[in-house]
């Protein structure tokens, strides 16, 4: 009856994969979000496939509603030059949309600390669930102002740091989690927090290091790879003009 029971919980969960992935070809995000939500109380281990879903639903929930919060907040400075009636209701808008972010990206922290990381077996796993935190912490950063701004900073360089020692030690050169966790680092450092030089020298360093296994990442056909060493290099080629300009 046990074996039944277990096998009949593995056919609801694979369905909730597959609705999720229906869910985001359809571009309802929001109904993604509440089948993976349910894949995951059944079963919180999660295989590569499934970490990618999960990074999918929330990066897409999130990104209409970043870019609708920039427009607005580009038009909030507009007219408040232009000494507009129409601020208030422009405010009200954005405050709403900040409110509805905060609340995606606290249910997603909460997912990550109370399931996902204390169930994650390998460091590639906690590398991925680190990183997601940081980045989500990075896009608060966006919506905040001095206070709350230089809290959400600290808590992701300190995610982005926790997952960067367990990269160093436990993953290879050219691991895709890896490569991508440094270039996020680099623009959290460049962007954000205002540290250029730090921001130039992650890059750097992940674009050598990884250069060094370019014949064997061309052979392997390893795409995500290439993309991630390609960014890399633009990003470095972007930043060491611009701060000659400065300089």
């Amino acid at each position: 009856m046990s074996e039944e029971k277990e096998k009949n919980d593995d056919n609801k969960r694979e369905e909730f994969i597959y609705l999720s992935k229906l869910y985001e070809k359809a571009e309802r995000y929001s109904d993604m979000v509440s089948a993976i939500n349910k894949f995951i109380e059944m079963d919180p281990k999660l295989t590569k496939e499934e970490r990618n879903i999960l990074s999918a639903g929330y990066k897409n929930i999130l990104s209409d509603k970043r870019a609708s919060w920039r427009l607005l907040n580009s038009m909030e400075k507009k007219e408040t030059k232009k000494k507009s009636a129409q601020v208030p209701y422009i405010k009200e808008i954005k405050n709403h949309i900040e409110d509805e972010m905060k609340k995606t990206i606290g249910d997603m922290h909460k997912l990550i600390d109370d399931h996902l990381y204390p169930n994650a077996e390998d460091p590639e796993s906690k590398v991925f669930y680190l990183r997601l935190k940081a980045d989500h912490y990075r896009y608060l950063c966006e919506i905040s102002k001095e206070k709350e701004f230089m809290k959400n900073i600290e808590k992701a360089e300190k995610e982005y740091k926790e997952a960067y020692k367990i990269a160093e030690k436990d993953l290879s050169l050219i691991n895709n989690i890896r490569i991508g966790l440094c270039l996020n680092m680099a623009l959290f450092y460049y962007e954000l927090k205002g540290d250029k030089k730090e921001g130039c020298n992650i890059a750097k360093k992940a674009f050598e290091e990884s250069m060094k296994f370019l014949d064997d990442l061309e052979k392997l056909k390893s795409k995500d790879a290439l993309l991630l060493i390609h960014l890399l290099k633009e990003n470095l080629i972007f930043w060491s003009s611009e701060m000659n300009e400065e300089e």
